[in-house]
């Protein structure tokens, strides 16, 4: 249930980061290194924990969270350390593609739980 919760406000950071630094293109300056490590810390909160999910309970669920959260974690990972300057993210397309995978690995083992609940009444 904690793992969920962590995931959660990790996959929000990343979306959040995603909407204003690559939708709405804001100007982060100085900031922009700070919020870099931060979208890395996040991906990376999620694809360990995702992972330790899978490592405890295999299920079609959290093998699913897995793949994507890895995938998610390493997209961002990617385009962030490739930023130049003031930008947050080195390539657009790779941003997206973490950022999705990311939001799909909190939503596909938040659903993987709700699954195991209703299978142990």
């Amino acid at each position: 249930m904690l793992g969920i919760k962590i995931m959660s406000v990790a996959g929000a950071v990343v979306l959040l980061a995603y909407v204003i630094g690559g939708i709405a293109d804001a100007d982060l300056g100085s900031n922009a290194a700070l919020v870099r490590v931060l979208v890395v810390v996040a991906a990376v909160v999620v694809a360990i924990v995702t992972f330790q999910a899978f490592s405890h309970h295999a299920t079609p669920h959290t093998i699913s969270a897995m793949v994507v959260g890895l995938l998610g974690g390493a997209s961002l990972a990617s385009t962030v350390t490739t930023a130049k300057g003031h930008d947050l993210y080195g390539s657009e397309p790779m941003a997206l593609v973490g950022t999705v995978a990311v939001i799909a690995a909190v939503t596909i083992a938040q659903i993987g739980q709700t699954r195991t609940k209703e299978n142990a009444r």
